[in-house]
């Protein structure tokens, strides 16, 4: 184990002159029980898994969803984030058999990586979940968007194939029905990609349903003016300040 000792040692064995020290203290978790607005199957299996309950900026964030509101969770990596719209998707595909919900990534790894989270909490309530990427072949595509009310897809293949096939019967019944707009690793849409991105919101919000707007990022300055500008819905934010995760 390395004491603060030793990295000090170190660094001046190296010849390195260190500047400055700064302590951060251990800060204990923070919790609040699971929302009692949500479906009961869904807080049945949440109340199971979390006994303790959930990060408070976990069950705020999943409250303020409940109510309708976009919403961006602006907290530390690895403090729970996407339990906060995964949570919220799965609420809204059991109560409403009609509804269906989008989570974008920016990348394909990323919808391979997360999906394991999305199967943890979606195969216990019997949901269902499908995926569209580069990788998955322009055949299959039309089967997927028929067959589920929860797709996980990138911007560019959504921009590039869903948009222009709005004439195709699958891909104008889930527009209709489609509520929620997830958009993880928010941060990463600046510069050229973000333009093209909040392009791309618009033209979406003006062929679809979609109502809410949840999204997370760990390192936006001011998060409530970028997802706004970004999506066109202004979130609540829960950011730093409302970070129940514990930290060492």
């Amino acid at each position: 184990m390395f004491t603060t000792e030793k990295v000090v040692s170190i660094l001046r064995a190296c010849g390195l002159v260190i500047a400055d020290q700064r302590r951060l203290e251990r800060r204990p978790g923070r919790y609040l029980p699971v929302p009692s607005g949500l479906h009961p199957r869904l807080a049945a299996l949440l109340q199971e898994r979390y006994p303790k309950g959930l990060y408070a900026h976990q069950a705020r964030g999943i409250e303020a969803a409940l109510a309708g509101h976009s919403v961006c969770l602006s907290t530390a990596t690895a403090s729970g984030k996407s339990l906060v719209f995964m949570a919220a998707a799965a609420d809204l595909l059991l109560r409403d058999p009609a509804a269906c919900v989008v989570a974008f990534y920016p990348a394909r790894a990323l919808i391979q990586d997360q999906m394991r989270k999305w199967r943890e909490l979606l195969q216990p309530l019997g949901l269902r979940w499908g995926y569209i990427d580069g990788g998955v072949g322009m055949r299959e595509r039309l089967r997927v968007v028929q067959e589920h009310r929860l797709l996980l897809m990138t911007p560019d293949v959504t921009h590039a194939w869903l948009l222009p096939n709005l004439t195709e019967p699958p891909v104008r019944s889930f527009l209709d029905r489609l509520a929620i707009v997830i958009l993880d690793e928010a941060h990463v849409y600046d510069g050229v990609f973000g333009s093209n991105f909040a392009f791309f919101m618009r033209r979406l919000r003006a062929v679809s349903g979609v109502r809410q707007c949840i999204s997370s990022t760990a390192t936006l300055g001011d998060p409530e003016a970028f997802i706004a500008t970004l999506t066109g819905f202004t979130p609540v934010v829960l950011g730093a300040e409302s970070d129940g995760a514990p930290a060492a």
